[in-house]
């Protein structure tokens, strides 16, 4: 049996959005978000990413933007393409307090 080792609850998800470079926020590729939590989420996408590499994605979750900043702590393989475990940065987030009640909220 598998056991869950992570500090975090995870919320299965299947969300489309644009992954975005940190200084000018030009498009990288899309990715398809698979799981969240409040500390961080997994994604898939045909664009290549490597550990330790930071990037921004935008969310909308109740009508409100979400700006997620993010850090690539492990890759492994997905469905389609690879998949990507990110650590969320706090100090480079937006909405983050609302995005983590959403998360909590969620998980109950």
């Amino acid at each position: 049996m598998d056991t869950e080792k992570r500090k975090f609850p995870r919320q299965r998800v299947s969300l489309s959005t644009n992954i975005l470079e940190t200084k000018t926020g030009n498009v990288l590729g899309e990715c398809i978000l698979t799981d969240i939590s409040k500390n961080g989420f997994a994604f898939e996408s045909e664009t290549t990413f490597s550990v330790g590499q930071k990037f921004n994605l935008e969310l909308i979750i109740l009508n409100r933007t979400i700006h997620l900043s993010g850090k690539v702590v492990r890759i492994c393989d997905g469905i389609f393409y690879p998949m990507y475990g990110v650590e969320i940065i706090d100090s480079e987030s937006k909405n983050l307090d609302f995005f983590r009640k959403y998360i909590d909220y969620s998980l109950n």
